[in-house]
């Protein structure tokens, strides 16, 4: 008997450690499975983004033609059209006749979260735009009404791409406006 209860203490206090290393196990496991899903998410968006940033950019360079599979729904002037893909945060529209795209982001209160924004765009534009076509230029001083100011131009096609951070009363918000190339050839 002497023996038995000591082991039988062993098993008992090693069901004890095995069942919470299990539950720890479980519970970290849940934790990284969130912190993945989280990552994930965010990872999609970004790339949604780029894919969409990309896609316009390309269009831009190619000419009127290439901006037509961007058309997404009609607005309700029926002048321009929803941009297809859509850029995530921003609210994007085609123009039919002279095929520009504009897009304005939400209006954000605080200027440092605008600014930082506008530095993931800038950021976003500069790493999708191929170097050897595509030159940034920042505009000093900026455009009117605007902090900030960039433009990128195609060498190739004359197209390009303005993306400012304006200051309303109140608020600050990003915009983006790209024009196709001004080459009647394309």
């Amino acid at each position: 008997m002497k023996i038995t209860t000591p082991l039988l203490a062993a098993l008992i206090l090693g069901g004890r450690l095995t069942i919470t290393g299990t539950a720890f196990a479980s519970e970290h496991v849940a934790v990284a499975s969130t912190l993945e899903t989280s990552e994930s998410v965010q990872s999609s968006q970004t790339n949604q983004e780029t894919s969409a940033l990309r896609r316009l950019a390309l269009a831009l360079s190619a000419g009127n033609a290439a901006m037509r599979p961007l058309r997404g729904s009609q607005t309700e002037g029926g002048q321009k059209d929803r941009l297809k893909p859509s850029i995530p945060g921003m609210e994007c529209y085609v123009d039919r006749i002279v095929s520009y795209v504009s897009c304005y982001g939400s209006p954000m209160r605080d200027k440092e979260e605008a600014g930082h924004l506008f530095t993931e765009f800038v950021d976003e534009f500069q790493s999708i735009l191929p170097s050897d076509r595509w030159r940034r230029i920042q505009e000093e001083p900026p455009r009117l009404d605007s902090i900030r100011s960039y433009t990128y131009e195609d060498q190739e096609s004359d197209a390009h791409i303005d993306i400012d951070l304006v200051a309303r009363v109140d608020s600050y918000m990003i915009t983006i406006f790209g024009w196709t190339a001004t080459d009647p050839r394309l």
